[in-house]
């Protein structure tokens, strides 16, 4: 899951790492790469089989660690050390993996939740080259789709994707028989402003019903990316009607909780939901399994909120089901890892078959896919429907240039000066826009 960023934390992060991160420097790694703040999951080491170091982010210790544990179990050669780097809804994770580059410490394997990231550490030199060895272990690229196409760096390939995303519009079942208001199906935005209104209320005993909520890291422009735009373009309408739009359900028709709410309070947005606090959750497929999860950890939850799915809302413009996602969750070796060939050998089984099944029992959609997996996955989702995840076009939330990352930094922080009333909504779009210019246009 994607996680929110401070504009301090953003800032400390260039600041401070970039020029260690962006170097692509090769020398021999060396020293620890462990935290006491950190969990690990080392399995069983033998002298026999050579060791990784694999860091991996929060809300993988869900499934990754027994994905590692099946896959140490299974090689003659290889062992896994897998480290999960606590997050808490910063760049923790991220800031981790820039120390660790910069400072040559011992790491094998590393992921990345959205393609921005993976193209920064790309450009960055920072990634191993998996050409040779996917051609050699016969693995059609063709199978991600053309977004992914778009990916490769000169018809190189430098991560394998391992998840698949869609976005989708998740609601409580039990608010909704509550009020007596039917499920919603495939709804405009429009349309999801005014449920998201009708359902938000104060109760008897001083707490709040939201119609929605859509949390602060869910950064990327989604009705502009459902329209075919981007940060990059040109017109900045799409982006100014998402804008526009974000500010209604925000602050006027207080719909939804606050950008400062959610800033000041911390709110997890999994926590409220499963709470029976919220009615409409546009949000990604790893909602399911990181329910399942937390409905585990915490049993007090149980019973207040019975999840159902459909389509993520849609622009007037547009007819036909679209959202956010594809296959945007990578798995990378790090080109300063002197053990390419196990390190691939953990990758081929974490993207194939064998890890697409565990990443299903653990609530997520693989990137591998076949009959069996897809019947598994609607198994163990146990929803009504899951066409919104398997019957709708995905768009990548960014594109896979060097200067995406920094201009969506940019439209982040114009936006939550809008959101928390610094700006107008012509002056955070306008601002936008020169900001970006000399980046767009050197």
């Amino acid at each position: 899951m994607k996680r929110n960023r401070t504009l301090a934390g953003a800032l400390a992060l260039i600041l401070i790492c970039s020029a260690f991160l962006f170097s692509g420097c090769s020398s021999k790694p060396s020293g620890s790469a462990s935290s006491p703040k950190e969990t690990s999951s080392e399995g069983k080491s033998t002298e026999k089989k050579v060791t990784l170091e694999y860091y991996s982010w929060g809300d993988e210790d869900a499934y990754m660690p027994e994905i590692v544990d099946a896959f140490n179990a299974q090689s003659a050669s290889t062992q896994v050390n897998l480290t999960i780097v606590p997050t808490s809804g910063g760049t923790e994770y991220e800031d981790k993996i820039v120390a660790l580059l910069a400072s040559g410490a011992d790491m094998d394997l590393f992921g990345a939740s959205t393609v921005k990231l993976f193209i920064k550490y790309r450009d960055a030199g920072n990634l191993s080259d998996m050409t040779d060895a996917i051609q050699k272990a016969g693995i059609d690229l063709n199978q991600y789709g053309d977004d992914f196409q778009s990916t490769l760096k000169d018809g190189k390939c430098y991560a394998l994707p391992y998840r698949f995303t869609a976005q989708a519009l998740f609601y409580n079942k039990k608010i909704f028989d509550a009020e007596g208001i039917s499920y919603p199906e495939q709804l405009t935005w429009e349309e999801y402003a005014k449920l998201a209104k009708q359902l938000t209320k104060t109760r008897d005993d001083g707490t709040v019903q939201w119609g929605g909520f859509l949390p602060t890291w869910l950064g990327e422009p989604i009705m502009a990316v459902q329209m075919g735009s981007s940060v990059l373009d040109e017109d900045t309408g799409p982006l100014k009607q998402w804008l526009g739009f974000l500010g209604q359900i925000y602050n006027e028709d207080k719909s939804h909780m606050s950008f400062e709410e959610m800033n000041s309070t911390s709110t997890d947005w999994l926590k409220i939901f499963l709470n029976g606090d919220v009615a409409l959750l546009p949000n990604g497929e790893w909602t399911i399994g990181n329910a399942q999860k937390e409905l585990k950890d915490n049993p007090d939850l149980a019973g207040k909120c019975e999840i159902g799915v459909t389509y993520m809302p849609l622009p007037d413009s547009v007819k036909d089901p679209v959202t956010v996602g594809g296959h945007n969750t990578f798995i990378m070796i790090n080109s300063r890892s002197e053990k390419f060939d196990n390190a691939f050998e953990f990758v081929q089984y974490l993207t194939g078959p064998e890890g697409a099944e565990y990443l299903v029992k653990g609530g997520m959609l693989p990137s591998y896919s076949d009959d069996s997996i897809t019947k598994l996955y609607q198994e163990t989702a146990k929803l009504d429907s899951t066409d919104a995840f398997f019957q709708t076009k995905t768009r990548y939330e960014s594109e896979p240039v060097a200067i995406f990352s920094e201009i969506d930094t940019i439209w982040r922080e114009e936006k939550e000066l809008y959101l928390i009333g610094e700006k107008t909504l012509d002056e955070a779009i306008s601002s936008f826009a020169e900001r970006r210019e000399p980046i767009l246009n050197p």
